[in-house]
C-alpha cells in the first residue's frame, strides 16, 4: 500500500513538472472563474496576501508562526519548494500529506474537465491544489504569497482579503514585470484591493509613490514601514536581536534564531501586519499577546535562509542582486573567526555577472567554487566561468578575485560539497547561494545522506 502511494505521489509530481511543455497562462478572469466553479474556497477564510521581490517567502513564514501560536489554524501558500512539492502547502507548520496532496490534484483536474476549462499552467495548478485543500481543512487564515509578479499572478484571483503586504523591491523577472523599480512596483502594487488596507516596506524609496497612488485610486489604507520603525539591531553567533515600536504592543525586542541580517526588514513587516489585524479585531488581540508574537518570530525557522544545513555549512538562496547585497550584508556580520569560502551557481536568465562581481568585489571569500545546477534552468559552467574572468578583469583594489578565487568545481553539486563540506576547519565557514535551485539540490543531497547535521 506503501509502494503504492508512493510510486503514485511520484509520478504525479513528474507529471505536473511536465505542465509548461503543453500549456499556457491563463488570465486572471480565467483563473478566477475556475475559482468560481469550485465553489468560491476563498470565501471560506481569511487571506493575508503577499508580494514583492525578496522576502516574501520569510514574511509569510514568520507570519504563519506567530498566528499557529495563538491557536488559529492557518495554510501557508509559498513558492517555489526546495525538495518536497508539498513544501508549498503548509497547515499549521505541516507539509500536507502525500495522500492530501494526491487528492487534490484529482479534484482539481476533475474541475477543470468539468468547466470545459484549458489544463493550467504548473503555477496556476499549484494555486487551484492549495485553495481546494486548505478550503477542505477548514483553515482560519491563509498566507496567500504571489508567484513571480501580482497585478497579472493567479493568486490575485481571489475575490477577497484582509490584509496585503509587499516587501522591498527589486530588479528582477525584468523580461516579464518592467525595467525599472517603478514599473515593477506598478506590477506588484496589483494586488491592492479596494478598501483592503496595505503594508509595504519601502522606506524612502522612489517607489513608495507608486504604491501610495494606487492605494488612494483603490481606497486603500496605506502604511509604508521604513528602517526608522526599527532598530538597535545586535547580532549574536545564533541569534538577531531588535527593537520594534508599535502602537499595540509599545516597543517591543523580537529575538530571531538566526543570523540573516535581512531578516529583521522581513519581520518587521510582519510586526507591522500583526499590530493592524489586531487594531482591526481580523484576529483576537486576546489570543496574540506579546509574547505569543516574540515567541512565534524566535520559533519559526525558514529553510534555505541563512540555514546551517551542517555544521559550519549554511545555505541562501539569495538569487538576483538585491538578495546578494542582502547576503553579502549578513555574511559581513556573522562573526566567523576564520575563512569564507562559497558555492555558486546561478539559473540563466539572472544578472549572475553582477551578482558574482558583487561577491569578488565584497572581499569575504578566500575562494569562490563555481559549479552548474543539474535543472536546465541554469547557466552553464562555461557562461559561469566567463563571468567570472570579467570580475577579474575588472576587480577593485579590494577584490579577492585577483588572488585566484574562482575555482570551476571539477564534477557536479555532490562532488562539490564532499570536497568542501565533508570536514569544515574550525573556525571556517561554507556558504551556498545563487539559487534557490541549487539550495533544494543540496538539501537533497544532505537528506539521502541521512542527516541535515552531517555529510
Amino acid at each position: 500500500m506503501m509502494e503504492k502511494l508512493q510510486n503514485d505521489y511520484e509520478n504525479t509530481v513528474e507529471r505536473l513538472c511536465r505542465i509548461p511543455g503543453f500549456t499556457r497562462k491563463h488570465s486572471v478572469e480565467e483563473t478566477r472563474a475556475l475559482l468560481h466553479f469550485m465553489g468560491d474556497p476563498e470565501k471560506t477564510m481569511k487571506i493575508v496576501h503577499v508580494a514583492g521581490t525578496n522576502g516574501k517567502g520569510s514574511v509569510c513564514a514568520y507570519l504563519a508562526g506567530i498566528l499557529t501560536g495563538a491557536g488559529y489554524r492557518v495554510g501557508l501558500f509559498t513558492s517555489p519548494h526546495l525538495v518536497d512539492i508539498r513544501e508549498r502547502f503548509q497547515i499549521d507548520g505541516e507539509p500536507i500529506s502525500k495522500e492530501t496532496f494526491l487528492e487534490a490534484v484529482e479534484y482539481v483536474e476533475s474541475m477543470v474537465t468539468e468547466c470545459g476549462a484549458d489544463y493550467p499552467t504548473f503555477f496556476e495548478m499549484m494555486f487551484f491544489i492549495g485553495m481546494h485543500v486548505f478550503s477542505n481543512a477548514q483553515v482560519d487564515i491563509l498566507i496567500l504569497e504571489t508567484g513571480m509578479g501580482g497585478r497579472l499572478d493567479a493568486t490575485n484571483a481571489v475575490s477577497r482579503k484582509d490584509l496585503t503586504l509587499i516587501t522591498k523591491i527589486g530588479l528582477d523577472h525584468t523580461r516579464y514585470l518592467g525595467n525599472t523599480l517603478e514599473e515593477i512596483a506598478g506590477e506588484k502594487a496589483g494586488i491592492i484591493l479596494s478598501g483592503v488596507p496595505v503594508i509595504v516596506e519601502a522606506g524612502n524609496d522612489p517607489v513608495a509613490d507608486v504604491f501610495l497612488r494606487k492605494a488612494a485610486q483603490n481606497g486603500s489604507p496605506c502604511r509604508i514601514l521604513s528602517g526608522k520603525d526599527y532598530g538597535e539591531i545586535l547580532i549574536h553567533k545564533n541569534f538577531i536581536d531588535f527593537s520594534f515600536y508599535s502602537q499595540y504592543y509599545g516597543t517591543v525586542r523580537p529575538r530571531l534564531s538566526t543570523t540573516a541580517l535581512y531578516q529583521v526588514d522581513n519581520t518587521a513587516l510582519v510586526l507591522a501586519a500583526v499590530e493592524n489585524l489586531v487594531e482591526r479585531k481580523v484576529i483576537d488581540p486576546e489570543r496574540v499577546t506579546g509574547q505569543v508574537l516574540l515567541d512565534g518570530l524566535y520559533q519559526t525557522r525558514w529553510a534555505g535562509r541563512m540555514e546551517e544545513a551542517a555544521p559550519g555549512f549554511f545555505v541562501d538562496g539569495a538569487h538576483n542582486v538585491d538578495g546578494i547585497q542582502a547576503f553579502i550584508s549578513s555574511v559581513a556580520a556573522d562573526q566567523c573567526v576564520g575563512r569564507r569560502s562559497l558555492i555558486f551557481s546561478a539559473s540563466a536568465d539572472k544578472d549572475y555577472p553582477q551578482m558574482l562581481k558583487l561577491l569578488s568585489d565584497s572581499g569575504l571569500f578566500s575562494r569562490i567554487i563555481l559549479t552548474p545546477m543539474h535543472t536546465n534552468r541554469g547557466a552553464g559552467s562555461t557562461f559561469l566561468m566567463e563571468a567570472a574572468g570579467h570580475c577579474k578583469d575588472a576587480a577593485s583594489e579590494n577584490a579577492v578575485s585577483e588572488d585566484g578565487v574562482f575555482m570551476e568545481a571539477e564534477g557536479g553539486l555532490p562532488e562539490v560539497l564532499e570536497r568542501t563540506v565533508k570536514k569544515i576547519p574550525e573556525g571556517d565557514r561554507v556558504y551556498l547561494a545563487g539559487s534557490l535551485y541549487l539550495v533544494g539540490e543540496a538539501k537533497e543531497y544532505l537528506s539521502k545522506r541521512g542527516d541535515h547535521d552531517s555529510i
